[in-house]
């Protein structure tokens, strides 16, 4: 049996899971102006990228090279790298592709992929030995124990194998630098993660680095883009990108026009990798979170934003609660829960078990009022992972407080009925008086035509006590005029 029948028996299913593996990145050297990107494998445009940039938030992610043909799956093993490869592995992967050149049949389509995939080892093969050469020049690359302040970044050593269950798995996530787009070879070049915005960049990109930190950016906005994409226009950024400067240019796809859906700005294909997002005006106007292309510098503004509770959604969009049951539910949950941190917090024993720290550890907004939320709520809200997570809070507080004799001694019993049977605000059956914060049976209180009892007397005590102070202010003024008369 021939090499080529033996490969063609591969089932084709198998070459839809590979289809990222393959990808042309050459052309891309060029377009760059020098810029060094490429590796075997195309990274497709997402917002799953941590931090810095990563195979989901890869450059150019919307170009992919040729599919691995199906007849070509078995030596895919030999073929596909990492960024943990070496140059040996390199060189036995060129080895053998351009054998399989030689063995594959002339203008078929294991060749036309083997001849372009044998093109993109050859040009990792030497971008990783300018790399390794560069490292061996300068002696001080591995002096990386300081923090480096660059334009508000506080870049720190980025070790992509600390904290991976194995090395393999690390091996297998392909990290970019957010300045040049290279890919970062872990093995031999050195690079700095940003720990404020997770901005990642080579070690000799460090000093050229022009993107103020996403950071800074939220400190002084305290808010995301309130508008949805408030576009300027080109002519207005004066078709330059709006991080880097470069000159866009509509016919060049290297220096096309990107625009952000977040800011409204254009940027350069190397400041907008086509990375997709939800974006937050979009959510309070419409609620809407379909993904929408953004910028590198959006997508580490909008992850900076995630779990900072500022969106005052009530006051923005109050018609959302009218049209999204979801967000009705959600705020009636949170109703409960800060009428049940009042009693948590007058507990002693809830305190010393640390109850609400146990339930809502970082997200104590949540009980203590219901007017803010951050976007990580809002999209939970659509989900319905934020309800189901509310009400297993409310389930925990609510066994507490009924079991607990300090807790049940601040509850209420309706005075309208005179039933024995205690009541709590949180209660479904129950509502509260917003005068005195007397709590009454719902139904109760509807037969008194919602007017509340312990307000109508106290009111009454009111008159009565004016009533009083006027007469004994006429007493008063009737002995003074007596004592005048008389002397």
């Amino acid at each position: 049996m021939s090499w080529r029948d033996s490969i063609t028996s591969i089932p084709g299913a198998v070459a839809h899971i590979l289809n990222e593996s393959a990808n042309t990145l050459l052309s891309h050297s060029s377009a760059l102006s020098g810029a060094t990107v490429g590796s075997a494998f195309s990274g497709g445009s997402g917002s799953g990228s941590d931090g810095g940039g990563s195979e989901e938030g890869a450059p150019h992610g919307e170009y992919r090279g040729l599919p691995i043909p199906a007849s070509l799956v078995r030596e895919q093993w030999r073929l596909i790298f990492t960024s943990d490869a070496n140059i040996q592995d390199l060189n036995a992967a060129i080895a053998h592709c351009r054998d399989l050149v030689l063995l594959s049949e002339e203008v078929s389509e294991e060749r036309r992929w083997l001849v372009r995939h044998l093109v993109d080892l050859r040009y990792s093969l030497q971008q990783l030995e300018e790399a390794q050469e560069q490292q061996s020049l300068s002696s001080d690359i591995v002096l990386m124990n300081a923090i480096r302040a660059v334009v508000g970044h506080h870049f720190v050593p980025h070790h992509p194998h600390h904290g991976k269950r194995s090395r393999l798995q690390a091996a297998a996530r392909r990290n970019y630098c957010d300045h040049c787009t290279a890919i970062i070879w872990s093995v031999v070049q050195a690079s700095y993660v940003c720990s404020d915005c997770g901005y990642l960049v080579h070690q000799k990109c460090i000093d050229n680095v022009k993107r103020v930190c996403a950071h800074v950016l939220v400190s002084e906005r305290q808010y995301p883009v309130a508008e949805i994409c408030p576009e300027i226009g080109l002519a207005a950024q004066g078709y330059k990108c709006a991080e880097c400067g470069t000159l866009l240019n509509l016919k060049n796809p290297w220096i096309e026009p990107r625009l952000c859906d977040y800011s409204g700005m254009y940027f350069c294909p190397r400041c907008h990798w086509n990375d997709s997002n939800f974006i937050p005006a979009r959510i309070i106007h419409n609620w809407d979170f379909s993904a929408r292309r953004v910028s590198r510098m959006a997508l580490q503004e909008i992850r900076l934003f995630l779990n900072k509770p500022l969106i005052r959604l009530e006051e923005d969009n109050p018609k959302l609660f009218v049209f999204v049951e979801k967000l009705c539910a959600v705020k009636k949950l949170r109703q409960n829960l800060v009428h049940m941190r009042h009693y948590l917090a007058a507990c002693k024993i809830a305190s010393d078990l640390k109850l609400v720290d146990q339930q809502l550890s970082g997200r104590r907004h949540l009980a203590q009022s219901n007017e803010f939320y951050s976007l990580t709520d809002l999209v939970q809200v659509d989900t319905g992972a934020l309800t189901e997570f509310l009400q297993a809070v409310f389930k925990a507080f609510d066994e507490h407080i009924r079991s607990c004799h300090m807790c049940l001694a601040q509850a209420y019993i309706c005075e309208i009925c005179s039933n024995n049977e205690v009541i709590f605000p949180f209660d479904d059956g129950c509502i509260k008086c917003d005068q005195c914060n007397s709590i009454f049976h719902r139904v109760c209180l509807t037969r008194k035509n919602m007017i509340c009892p312990k307000c109508t007397r106290i009111q009454e005590r009111r008159l009565q006590l004016d009533r009083m102070k006027s007469t004994q202010e006429e007493e008063e003024e009737a002995t003074d005029d007596d004592v005048a008369v008389a002397e």
